[in-house]
């Protein structure tokens, strides 16, 4: 036996390790067991399940999606208290859902990946965690999520020196009393039209910076009565009422794609005229004051940004002791913040509502991160080139890894329907690979690219209307290097049979005699052969 063997025998080894224990790890986690990989590991750096639903404990914390579509396929659940949940209802969801599939047994928490290599030798994949551990694998799923890490250091001079109290959305505390205080939130998007107008009813005053408009338009919640939750929980009734959410996405998809261009581009500019046309009305409704009116309106594209149902946000605006301020931060100081205006507002409490590093940046994926063959660096790569991954989910130079969300990867109504759709293709890949009796697959460079330029053309209307109508809207649907690697530009039906019906001869398989790891974890029932070659 030679170090390395010793060396990674004596390392906890898997068949797959997901990354994430979120949404799409506890997906995984079913998925895996249909395929029959039962030798598998859930890890997340957090301290339990439930990812974003766990973090994510602020003020009035909810969903901004009709709960009938943010929820599995596989585990509808009719009873839901409201149309749009709250924080606690879907974690709880998520805990019945991962015990249902017997996962917890199979989580790790507070454990953070810091480095994934990729072992050519022994064919399979050295996670190094931040506690010095290391974890072998033959296959690696990265469930990280959509919105992977919050942007709790934003920008801004002078941050480091507030000496008040502050968080975010991710990690709020719970301990500090908001009573009477002088508070400012810094960012107006999802998180803050939740948490808004809860603070304003308990502070002396409350600040709101500005840097980009968004789109607030009405949330029709309500309780779920129990007449409501019998019709659900009816044979195919809560799959009937996604159904029909998915009729009118997949419409304005198709719309979108299929829609010649140079009608495309005309009608951009009827839409945006008639959408900012509408929430200006939508605007004078809920804001009496025409100068706040001014400074929520928009000026580019109507639907450069995700929007949200804002709620109670717009009538917030209302009170007395709120102001929206949209001159821009020029400094944060030790006990206020100072505007570019010159005008420096004192607070005692600061919210970093500052947003998230998303899957379709490449700042996201760090460089010497995700090492793959001959030295492959995933993030030097999506940081020099353009973000591309066959079907969203495999990257040429990297074996046995998938990627539940990435490029292209955004469709359907919720995000449960598209880490399912991924997973639907990982798991026929893992499956092919092991009715192959082979102990490695990787995407063909030809394959990658080839879907990479299918993106581009069928993504054509949307790239126009991302990457031109929406200057200045700072959307997160356009990233760093100018593209728009957000929306898969399919429409639903497609997505979902091509996430199955697929080449299998676009990924290439190897072989390879056992080594001291794969004689104990070999893909059970699978017979190896003893040379190394393309199938």
């Amino acid at each position: 036996m030679t170090a390395r063997d010793a060396a990674t025998a004596e390392s906890p080894h898997y068949e797959v390790v997901v990354i994430g224990a979120g949404i799409g790890g506890i997906c995984a986690g079913v998925k895996l067991q249909e395929i029959g990989v039962d030798d598998f590991l859930i890890v997340d750096r957090i301290a339990g399940l439930g990812g974003t639903w766990l973090t994510h404990h602020y003020p009035d914390a909810g969903c901004d999606i009709p709960v009938t579509t943010y929820q599995f396929s596989f585990a509808r659940k009719p009873d839901w208290e409201r149309l749009f949940p709250k924080r606690d209802e879907i974690l709880a969801y998520l805990e019945e859902v991962a015990a249902t599939y017997d996962l917890p047994r199979r989580m790790r928490f507070g454990t953070t990946i810091v480095r994934e290599e990729w072992d050519d030798a022994e064919q399979l994949w050295r996670l190094h965690a931040d506690s010095g551990e290391v974890i072998t694998a033959r296959f690696v799923i990265s469930a990280v999520g959509a919105y992977i890490n919050p942007k709790s250091k934003p920008n801004i001079p002078g941050v480091d020196s507030f000496a008040g109290v502050s968080m975010y959305p991710a990690d709020w505390n719970h301990d500090y009393d908001f009573r009477g205080k002088r508070v400012a939130v810094i960012g107006v998007g999802a998180s803050t039209m939740q948490i808004a107008p809860k603070l304003a009813a308990q502070v002396d005053r409350l600040d709101l910076y500005q840097r980009t408009p968004q789109v607030y338009l009405p949330k029709p919640d309500f309780v779920l009565r129990p007449w409501m939750q019998r019709l659900l929980a009816l044979p195919g009734g809560s799959a009937a009422a996604n159904a029909a959410a998915q009729i009118v996405v997949d419409s304005l998809l198709r719309v979108a794609v299929f829609t010649p261009h140079p009608l495309w581009r005309a009608g951009a500019r009827v839409v945006d005229f008639a959408g900012r046309r509408l929430y200006a009305g939508w605007l004078r409704i809920k804001v009496r004051d025409r100068t706040i009116r001014e400074q929520l309106a928009p000026g580019f594209g109507i639907v450069c940004i995700r929007g949200g149902l804002g709620g109670q946000y717009l009538p917030t605006l209302n009170r007395e002791n709120v102001e929206l301020i949209t001159t821009g931060i020029a400094e944060i100081t030790p006990d206020g913040i100072r505007d570019n205006a010159g005008a420096e507002r004192k607070i005692d409490a600061l919210v970093l509502a500052t947003g998230y590093q998303v899957f379709s940046d490449p700042e996201s994926y760090k460089p010497g991160t995700v090492i793959g063959r001959e030295g492959f660096d995933l993030g030097v790569f999506y940081n020099t080139e353009e973000l591309k991954a066959y079907y969203s989910t495999s990257v040429a130079g990297v074996p046995n890894r998938f990627i539940m969300v990435g490029p292209y990867s955004w469709t359907g109504t919720a995000f449960h329907y598209f880490v399912e759709n991924a997973m639907r293709h990982i798991a026929a890949v893992i499956d092919e690979t092991r009715r192959r009796g082979a102990t490695t697959v990787e995407v063909r460079a030809d394959a990658q690219e080839r879907f990479h330029q299918e993106m581009l053309r069928s993504g054509r209307n949307l790239a126009y209307y991302l990457e031109t109508r929406c200057e200045g809207s700072n959307s997160y649907f356009i990233n760093s290097q100018g593209k728009s690697p957000y929306i898969r530009p399919w429409s639903l039906l497609k997505t979902y049979r091509k996430a199955v019906r697929f080449d299998r001869d676009d990924y290439r398989y190897g072989y390879q005699r056992t080594g001291a790891v794969l004689r104990e974890r070999i893909m059970v029932g699978s017979l190896v052969p003893e040379l190394d070659t393309d199938a």
